[in-house]
């Protein structure tokens, strides 16, 4: 608490900030730097934000700036134009102006990413993912705590788990699994790759959004979904995960929305919506055609709690989350932390889920379950 207040949010005292101001906020407000354990502190849990105040002058008003002052300096002009040194003049008359008005706060865009730091888990939850956020959140936690922060993606969460379990091997071995043939678009633009034709039909996915992503296994995020689709649909929907005093069960629905692309770059991509979307005839012909599994509604249960929320495989991404709801809460605290350990829950049953996964995924059982899947697609095929 004494490093969030030391580096809590400050506007810039003198003259116009810099384009990005970033800086801890407690949280009730955008404004809020009074860190305290009643409103931050929840058991092992800390609950805070992070604010992101951007000036950025919009190129349009800029421009406009400098043509106002060019016009009033050309119209002292007979000929009406301009000199070069009126023109120079006008730049820096503008840009006066825009300082000016910059270290007035009048191109403030200000932002509150919340952020709930799990210390016992060592993980940190935040409301907002960009690539901008990213950058500065890991600035600022750094800076405040001398730790940084890396990206729990999919591939990432698999290297933990199988480096834990001394298979760092398996890790690296991995690649994409080929469910279908290549659509006729790849297979056509393989021609000259030197495979032999006979083994076209079982080419290796390239997932082109995972050749950017922050780890390149993250397609076992997308492989993730697919086969929560196989389970949904072949295996009553039900996942046993181990846990310290046995195991317990994850019921789970594919509902609401699916979005898919080609994993083979080729085939587009495709967005559905709606209820029973997985059976939806467009979804039978996008696996058919290559396409996997990207972002997709779900719906989780662990006997006693269920969840509703959508879940972008490749980049471990929850969005949309409805917590169950709150029966009984004595205090306006007592609410939060129960509504916190429910993102906990729904958080460690994601992880179990996809540690499940990764297990069968790299062991010898796969062979048979990618040939399952392999043929589930080619029977929905023929509905």
């Amino acid at each position: 608490l004494d490093k969030l207040a030391k580096h809590a949010f400050a506007d810039t005292p003198i003259g116009a900030p810099g384009e990005v101001e970033a800086g801890w906020v407690a949280g009730d407000h955008l404004f809020d730097t009074e860190f305290t354990f009643e409103k931050n502190a929840f058991g092992p849990l800390l609950l805070f934000a992070l604010r992101l105040d951007t000036h950025r002058v919009p190129a349009e008003v800029k421009n406009a700036y400098r043509k106002i002052h060019e016009q009033a300096l050309a119209s002292q002009n007979p000929s009406g134009f301009a000199s070069r040194a009126q023109k120079k003049q006008a730049r820096e008359e503008a840009d006066h102006q825009l300082h000016e008005e910059l270290a007035s706060g009048k191109f403030r865009r200000s932002k509150q990413v919340a952020l709930l730091w799990d210390l016992p888990r060592g993980q940190l939850y935040a409301s907002a993912t960009g690539n901008a956020i990213q950058e500065e959140l890991s600035r600022r936690f750094r800076d405040s705590f001398g730790c940084d922060l890396a990206l729990l993606t999919p591939g990432a969460l698999a290297a933990r788990t199988l480096r834990d379990a001394g298979r760092t091997r398996d890790y690296e071995d991995v690649r994409p699994s080929a469910f279908t043939a290549p659509p006729p678009s790849a297979r056509a633009g393989d021609e000259d790759d030197g495979e032999a034709p006979a083994r076209r039909d079982i080419a290796i996915p390239s997932t082109p959004w995972a050749q950017s992503a922050v780890d390149l296994k993250d397609f076992l995020g997308n492989e993730f979904l697919l086969w929560l689709w196989w389970v949904f649909e072949n295996a009553e929907g039900t996942v046993a995960v181990p846990t310290p005093h046995g195991q317990r069960e994850l019921s789970l629905v594919l509902d609401r929305a699916l979005d898919m692309d080609c994993a083979w770059g080729a085939g587009g991509k495709q967005t559905l919506r709606g209820d029973a979307v997985t059976l939806m005839p467009e979804a039978a012909e996008a696996l058919r055609g290559g396409k996997w599994p990207r972002k997709c509604g779900l719906i989780l249960a662990d006997g006693q709690h269920q969840w509703e929320l959508s879940l972008q495989g490749d980049r471990w991404i929850v969005g949309s989350a409805q917590l169950p709801a709150i029966e009984e809460a004595e205090s306006p605290r007592q609410l939060i932390e129960q509504r916190l350990e429910l993102v906990r829950e729904l958080a460690g049953n994601l992880d179990a889920l996809l540690g499940q996964f990764v297990e069968l995924r790299t062991g010898k059982p796969w062979a048979n379950q990618r040939e399952d899947i392999t043929a589930w697609i080619q029977k929905r095929r023929k509905r």
